[in-house]
């Protein structure tokens, strides 16, 4: 696993790459792994920006550790469909990052809805902790049942 300078900064190389299908998996997984990091950056540091007061610390955790979540699961993603090895990373993620995606977003609006009936005048810090707590569960759940499809067509 090589990377040039020329993978970074020169166009027409990479450009020769795809248009010949010589860029190995492993490098097209690791521009898709730079660009989901650049995208949390900018949208989240914006997010803990924006405001005049000191962002609070339960804000501040859960936004880096959901950056930590995401690019383990992204990792763990990559090696369920074989690692360096494996085929047609971000032609399987998209499709079944969405269709996994749609439904835990279905799952978790219920259960952050019975969350709120629970927790109803329960101490703010309480509130905020375990809300990040189950977004955290919920995440690392979709990356695994995602994974669980990975695996599955990685032996197809």
């Amino acid at each position: 696993m090589y990377i040039s300078h020329r993978d970074i900064w020169d166009t027409q190389y990479v450009k020769l790459q795809l248009t010949s299908g010589t860029m190995p998996e492993w490098k097209v997984f690791l521009y898709f792994l730079a660009i989901t990091i650049f995208d949390w950056v900018q949208f989240t540091s914006f997010r803990l920006t924006t405001g005049t007061s000191p962002v609070p610390y339960h804000v501040l955790f859960e936004a880096w550790v959901l950056l930590v979540i995401t690019i383990v699961g992204v990792v763990f993603l990559f090696f369920c469909n074989g690692g360096a090895q494996g085929v047609d990373f971000l032609r399987r993620y998209f499709p079944l990052s969405i269709v996994v995606g749609i439904k835990f977003v279905l799952v978790s609006s219920l259960i952050f809805g019975l969350h709120g009936v629970l927790f109803v005048g329960a101490n703010p810090g309480v509130l905020e902790w375990s809300s990040i707590g189950l977004l955290v569960t919920i995440n690392i759940a979709m990356f695994g049942r995602i994974g669980f499809h990975f695996r599955q067509l990685s032996t197809a």
